[in-house]
């Protein structure tokens, strides 16, 4: 993996930060669904078409097992615990508490190399250890919590605990594995449509369903919807493919999205 950032890298981070942060504020907004059905639709949509990419423009190739069922794994932690447990928690804290939360990504990462032998330098350690305590500060204030969410705000925090986690575990072991030599489109494929066809049976199973009502849908919420789909799951998730082959993971773990 380079060290050094291309020009593409930096524009690509950019993106990812821009698209991914939007993310958070919209996922907040949008309360026509649950928030484990917006999860499994817009994933399984933008899964979908990428996988229509990778198949009708050649970029498909076969992948071996292991390979697959890492992608597979992953899949459910990226989409079901990363994507939704960030959704669940978006009905309790502000969006950007959630966003700045993130900043354990990179050091969960930088523990999880670490017990595999890689040992971070001294300026990354810091850097990590600064991130917690400021999460650690932020975690102990509920005046953070949404306005009437107060009381379920150590729910919200766990929440975002276990998206965090369950998000930057499988990045770890997608780039442990060098599970990320396929092109985007496929892995994207793979990792969506199956990590939302588990939320989907989850959200099912959980009575979300019920609360659906599509006549009470106004117009902004179907342009919600498709640039969640679209914009943040589809063309967010391809750049994050795209830079976890060309840079460090702890700098892309920066960038988790609803």
């Amino acid at each position: 993996m380079n060290n050094k950032l291309k020009i593409s890298v930096l524009i690509s981070l950019g993106l990812l930060y821009l698209v991914w942060g939007s993310t958070f504020f919209l996922c907040s907004y949008f309360i026509y669904f649950p928030p484990l059905v917006i999860t499994f639709s817009r994933n399984i949509l933008a899964g979908g078409l990428l996988g229509i990419i990778s198949l009708f423009g050649g970029f498909w190739k076969p992948i071996t097992k292991r390979h697959l069922i890492i992608h597979l794994i992953a899949g459910v932690f990226l989409i079901l615990g990363g994507n939704g447990f960030m959704a669940l928690a978006g009905s309790i804290v502000p969006s950007g508490f959630s966003s700045v939360f993130m900043a354990l990504g990179p050091m969960l990462l930088v523990s999880f190399f670490w017990v595999e032998g890689k040992k971070p330098s001294l300026k990354k350690l810091i850097g990590t250890v600064l991130g917690l305590i400021g999460i650690l500060v932020l975690a102990s204030s509920r005046n953070l919590a949404i306005p009437g969410k107060e009381a379920e705000f150590a729910k919200g925090i766990l929440y975002l605990t276990i998206g965090v986690l369950a998000w930057n575990f499988a990045v770890y072991k997608i780039q442990s594995t060098g599970a990320n030599v396929y092109h985007f489109t496929q892995t994207c494929f793979i990792q969506m449509c199956f990590g939302g066809l588990i939320t989907l049976l989850i959200s099912f199973v959980h009575g979300d369903f019920s609360q659906i009502d599509l006549n009470i849908l106004p117009a902004k919420a179907y342009y919600v919807f498709f640039y969640l789909a679209l914009i943040g799951s589809m063309f967010g998730f391809s750049l994050f493919a795209y830079l976890s082959k060309e840079c460090d993971a702890t700098l892309v773990a920066t960038s988790l999205t609803l």
